[in-house]
Parts: structure tokens; C-alpha cells; sequence
């Protein structure tokens, strides 16, 4: 992420205020965003209302390679500046405004939050609707905003950097998992790459002895491997070399995978596993060739920076209670407990995992899909330790609204059946992300 800062400022009221306050800005900025999104912040300097042209001429190159322009109110200003800064950034403007340096004691030194109000306001009627933040950049309260903004815009920059691809196709009668490519690149930013199931197949078995063995010691530290049929056990981590191997040959972000029953009636062994480790290594992988649900990973990921679980919501277990369960392959980094290599509970084939994840924050998501477009899904709740439902993996989240509810809620809305629990993700977030995406966000 490319973050530029910069300053507006009248001269007629306090320029060394202005551009004290300015600095304690962009030292935030530059800390915050190193930290978040791994990114350092460019000074871009005091802008003169008065000499802004010359000025943003010589900054314009740089502007237009920036993700985000950080424009501070250093003092009041007229709107024009910002508006013609907004108009050179491919990116988006963060406006912030800044406190008085004093009260009681004269003349209003710089007035920027006025000037803050003028410019949203032409920046609204433009269509640009942009955040704004006011205060002193050292109050954690701020911060933290500051880094919820930053978590908001990594996430729309890895969408539209997002090529997912479509190893197979979706089973027979699953419509949810139907996805619309140019609907995704127009709207959101993201490529998606079909694959075949034969390439991938062909791929794994390329596989070497030697490039199975770091797979081999990860396993032998699993509870209950050596009942695992060992021919299945070799598949799956061929599975997983092969899925690696169409990750770089096709420059893939993310996958989701045709993952039964061809896996395991014709490979011999189960995608699961490969599935797993693949999430905890940051490149989210989904179930049943599902886009959307693979999408809705990738948005947990980045705004909680935990790896999340792709589930079905598959039962209620009290008034404030639902469980979200997967077959086996949710990542290793969000067991509640000594995970257990197993098979697939219905085709009997490893290699799978089983456990209950842990509890924590988290949010439920859903990036939904109808006939008007997209919106995204939240449900607002918790993670909670719990036991483990069904065999494979569940994830026990107990709701803010009683489960009932949020339940009749989504069939109502004609929710999806795969989830994504985001691990620290807030339902604060996700609704930031559908304001900065343009699309409406449901929380449930």
C-alpha cells in the first residue's frame, strides 16, 4: 500500500501550528501503516491554498501512484485543493482535522475542523464519500480508527490484486457456488482462473520423495496418523504439492477446489489436508469450487489478520447458539484442541483433520450474491470454546441476537450455506469496507 500525506494550510492563520500538528500526522500515519499493511508513508509536504497550483504540479506524479492521499486540514482552507487531489489519486482521500492548539487564549488558530466540514461536503456532492478523522493523532482512540481505515483499505487493494483460481467446478445443485467473472472484475477488482481437475492431478504427481517430506513431519505430529491409511495419507500431501505448483505456475492469490468426489474416488485421497495448510500459509483455500465463500476468507484475513474458517452453518444449538462445520480441512493456527488426523466422515478417505476451534472475537461473514449484485453478510456474535459437534471440524459462535432469529433472518435474505468465522474481525470493519467497496452490508 502507497500512502501519501500532505497538508493544506491558509497563511493568514498559524502556519507553525499547522505544520506541527501536520508532522504528528504523518509520524502516525508512517508508524501505523508500517505496521498494518507493512508500508511506509510519503511526505508530500505544506500546501499553500494560495500557491497550490505550482505545488501540485510538481506532486502529481507521485500522487498518481499513491493508494491512499492523507489530506490534513492543517488550517482552514477552501475545498479546491483536496477535490483536485482526490481527482489525481487512482486511490482514495482520508480527510483528517486537527485539534486547536489552545483555547481561552486569542484568536481560533486554525479552524481545520471547519475546514474539514467545507471540503466533505464538496467531496459528497462530488460522490466521493471519504472518512474523516479529528483530533490529535497520539489519542489511541483515533488510532485505532486510523488502523481500522488501514485494515479496510489492504483489504479492497488485495481484492483487486486477486486472482483466485477454480480448480474444477462446483457439485451438481450447489447454485450458491455459481459466480459471474466479469461481474467480479468489474465490481471488485478480481481475476478468476479456471483449472482443470486434470491439471491439478497431473500436477501432484509430479511430486518427489524428497518434496514430500517436510508434509511427512508435519504429519507425524498429528494424534492418530498412522490409522490413516498410508497410501491416503501420501495422496493428500501430493494433493498439496500440486495445488502449490498451480499457485505459482498460474500466479494464484487464492483457490477453491472441486474438492469431492473425484479426489477421492479417482486420486485417492483427500484435498483437506492440503487445505488446511494452505490457509495458515495465507492463501485461502475453499470448499466445493465455492468463489464467493473462497472471497469471503480472503476478506476475513485481511481485516482480522487471523486465518479464518470456511464453514457450513449447519446447527443451532440454543437461543444464542450456531455451529459452523467443515469436513476437516479448517487450519491448524485455530484449534481449540490437540487436532486428530482422520478421514472424510462420509467417503472414509484421509487425509482430514478433526477438532473444535478455538474461541475468540470473530464475526461471521458472507460475501452474497443476487440478482441486483453484491452485498456482504455479517453476523455479529463471538467464537466460543466448545466442544467438537460432528467429526471434522466446528466452530461454536454464539450470536449478539438470539439464534433464532439471525437465522430466520438469513433464509429471509436468502443467505448462502458456506461462511467464512473471521477470526478479529469486527462487524465495525466490515461494514467500513462495504461504504469503501460501494455495497450494502446486512448484519445479522
Amino acid at each position: 500500500m502507497q500512502i501519501g500525506v500532505l497538508a493544506v494550510y491558509r497563511p493568514q492563520f498559524d502556519f507553525e501550528a499547522a505544520e506541527h500538528a501536520a508532522k504528528n500526522v504523518w509520524e502516525t500515519v508512517c508508524l501505523e501503516a508500517r505496521s498494518i499493511a507493512e508500508s511506509e508513508s510519503v511526505w508530500l509536504g505544506m500546501v499553500d491554498e494560495w500557491q497550490a497550483q505550482a505545488q501540485l504540479r510538481e506532486m502529481t506524479e507521485t500522487i498518481r501512484r499513491l493508494d491512499v492521499v492523507v489530506a490534513v486540514m492543517g488550517t482552514f482552507a477552501g475545498a479546491d485543493v483536496v477535490q483536485q487531489v482526490a481527482d489525481l489519486c487512482p486511490g482514495t482521500v482520508w480527510l483528517w482535522t486537527v485539534s486547536e492548539p489552545e483555547v481561552g487564549h486569542g484568536r481560533l488558530r486554525l479552524n481545520s475542523l471547519c475546514g474539514g466540514l467545507l471540503t466533505n461536503f464538496a467531496l459528497q456532492q462530488q460522490g466521493r464519500s471519504v472518512p474523516m478523522l479529528y483530533g490529535n493523532p497520539k489519542d489511541e482512540d483515533l488510532r485505532s480508527r486510523l488502523r481500522a481505515l488501514l485494515m479496510v483499505e489492504k483489504t479492497c487493494i488485495a481484492l483487486r490484486s486477486s486472482t483466485i483460481g477454480v480448480v474444477g467446478k462446483h457439485p451438481p445443485g450447489y447454485f450458491s457456488c455459481d459466480y459471474d467473472g466479469q461481474a467480479l472484475r468489474r465490481q471488485l477488482g478480481v481475476q478468476v482462473t479456471q483449472i482443470s481437475l486434470e491439471e491439478a492431478f497431473a500436477a501432484a504427481e509430479q511430486a518427489t520423495v524428497a518434496a514430500l517430506d517436510p508434509g511427512y513431519e508435519a504429519v507425524a505430529g498429528l494424534a492418530g496418523w498412522k490409522t490413516v491409511e498410508g497410501s491416503q495419507v501420501e495422496q493428500s500431501l501430493k494433493a498439496e504439492y500440486g495445488l502449490r505448483q498451480l499457485i505459482a505456475n498460474h500466479h494464484l492469490t487464492s483457490l477453491t477446489v472441486e474438492c469431492w468426489p473425484q479426489y477421492m474416488t479417482e486420486f485417492g485421497g483427500a484435498v483437506c489436508w492440503a487445505m488446511s495448510r494452505l490457509i495458515d500459509d495465507q492463501v485461502m483455500a475453499g470448499c466445493e469450487a465455492d468463489v464467493h465463500g473462497t472471497l469471503s476468507m480472503l476478506i476475513c484475513r485481511e481485516l482480522g489478520g487471523m486465518s479464518p474458517f470456511f464453514g457450513d452453518l449447519v446447527h443451532q444449538v440454543s437461543d444464542d447458539r450456531l455451529v459452523f462445520w467443515h469436513c476437516g480441512a479448517a487450519p491448524l493456527s485455530l484449534a481449540g484442541e490437540s487436532p486428530r488426523a482422520s478421514v472424510h466422515p462420509n467417503r472414509k478417505v484421509g487425509l482430514t483433520l478433526d477438532f473444535a476451534l478455538m474461541g475468540g472475537p470473530a464475526t461471521v461473514v458472507r460475501l452474497h450474491q443476487d440478482g441486483t449484485g453484491y452485498s456482504l453478510m455479517a453476523i455479529s456474535g463471538e467464537a466460543v470454546d466448545d466442544d467438537l459437534y460432528f467429526s471434522g471440524n466446528t466452530a461454536t459462535v454464539r450470536t449478539d441476537r438470539p439464534a433464532a432469529q439471525v437465522l430466520a433472518d438469513l433464509v429471509r435474505d436468502g443467505a448462502e450455506h458456506h461462511f467464512s468465522v473471521g477470526y478479529g474481525v469486527t462487524v465495525d470493519s466490515v461494514q467500513s469496507l462495504g461504504s469503501r467497496l460501494g455495497i450494502p452490508v446486512h448484519v445479522y
